[in-house]
Order: C-alpha cells, then sequence, then structure tokens
C-alpha cells in the first residue's frame, strides 16, 4: 500500500481495502503457523546439536524419551564407538550413517537452512503486519468521517423540525 518512488496512486473503493484487509489477515495467521513450525523445528535441531556434542564419549548410560512429549522414558545404554556411528535424518526419509563430527555438520547446515527461513519468514510477516495496519488506520479514519457525517446530518434533520 505504500508508495514507491514512480508509482503513481490509484483510488480504491472502501470494500477493496476491507478485503485487503482480511487476506492480509489471513496471510499474517499462515505466516505465524509456517514460523512457530519452523522456529520448533529450529529448537529442536538445536536441542540435538547440543546433545550429540555434550554426549560423553564411551559407553554411558541414558534416558530416552518414548514420545516427543516427554510422557515417558527409558533406560539405554550409549555403547563405545557411538560417535563412529550416527544416524542423521537428511530430510524426506532419507537418513545418512556418519561419524559425530559429521553428523554435527551436517545438522548445522540443516539448521542454517531453518534459520534462513525463519529470518524470511519473519521479514514477510513484518511486512504484511505494517500493510495490514496502515489498512486497519485508513478504515479507522473513513469509520470515523462516515460517523461524524451521519451525526451532522442527524442534528441538522432534529433541528428543523
Amino acid at each position: 500500500m505504500s508508495k514507491k518512488p514512480g508509482e503513481e496512486g490509484r483510488a480504491v473503493s472502501l470494500e477493496e481495502l476491507v478485503a485487503r484487509a482480511e487476506e492480509l489477515k489471513e496471510y499474517a495467521g499462515a505466516l505465524q503457523s509456517a514460523l512457530n513450525t519452523y522456529l520448533t523445528q529450529y529448537a529442536e535441531l538445536q536441542l540435538v546439536l547440543d546433545t550429540l556434542r555434550n554426549l560423553p564419549q564411551g559407553e554411558t548410560q541414558i534416558y530416552v524419551l518414548l514420545n516427543r512429549l516427554g510422557s515417558a522414558m527409558v533406560p539405554a545404554v550409549v555403547k563405545d564407538g557411538w560417535d563412529k556411528n550416527v544416524i542423521v535424518n537428511l530430510g524426506l526419509n532419507y537418513y545418512a550413517k556418519a561419524s559425530r563430527d559429521q553428523g554435527v555438520s551436517l545438522l548445522e547446515k540443516r539448521l542454517q537452512a531453518v534459520k534462513r527461513i525463519v529470518d524470511k519468514l519473519q521479514r514477510d510477516y513484518k511486512s504484511v503486519l505494517e500493510e495490514y495496519s496502515y489498512i486497519q488506520q485508513i478504515l479507522t479514519q473513513v469509520f470515523a468521517q462516515l460517523q461524524s457525517r451521519q451525526a451532522g446530518s442527524t442534528s441538522v434533520e432534529s433541528g428543523s423540525r
């Protein structure tokens, strides 16, 4: 809605403004949903990276979550040499067997890709909210003008009786 250099303004109807505001509101909701999904993925990748980096070498006992909610855990033993036998999800149900260092490297690349997506979604979301806010201000002004006109015409009608 903001004018760019060399861009001419055009008249839009009130209905078009309301429709655009609704469209932006829906799009903002979709962007927010996608952003939440990628922020969750980012946090989970960060947790996996921290765990891989900090898991001690050699045999160690840990507890493994049975679901993502942490409803139940079971004890497990991580065998000596595990750091040469890490399975990393590459996406689309493809997995790679790698060393700890290779796994960390792969996950760091994926983390950076997710970060770029999050940054773009945040920029898009901000832009959509700015345009939505601008349209809302215009609609508020138009509504106030309509109310004052109606109030003025009502007082003229009641004064002439």
